[in-house]
């Protein structure tokens, strides 16, 4: 997991987490929030409480297959995880030593 302090954290952004997706998730679908993470974890075969990249992976699958709000979130959620993995890529290329 990255922290604030990790050598690795490029631009200091933080890469999405299944945390990330679950508060989308109850965010966007408010009341029924709870229930569409429950049924998206069931999806995806997760217990919530994992903090790799893999799972993320399987969470965002999940959600493009729930419905329209939770395919958006994935949608944004999958832009963030992109980007990151991008400025991360360059981050050391463009790294100053001074």
């Amino acid at each position: 997991m990255t922290t604030p302090d990790s050598p690795d954290r490029a631009y200091d952004l933080l890469p999405p987490t299944l945390a990330d997706a679950r508060d989308a998730i109850h965010r966007a679908h408010g009341h029924t929030g709870r229930s569409a993470w429950a049924q998206l974890l069931t999806i995806a075969g997760l217990t919530g409480t994992e903090t790799d990249r893999s799972a993320l992976l399987r969470i965002l699958e999940a959600m493009i297959h729930l419905d329209p709000v939770s395919q958006l979130c994935a949608q944004a959620l999958h832009i963030r995880l992109t980007s990151y993995t991008h400025l991360a890529a360059a981050h050391p290329a463009t790294r100053s030593t001074a």
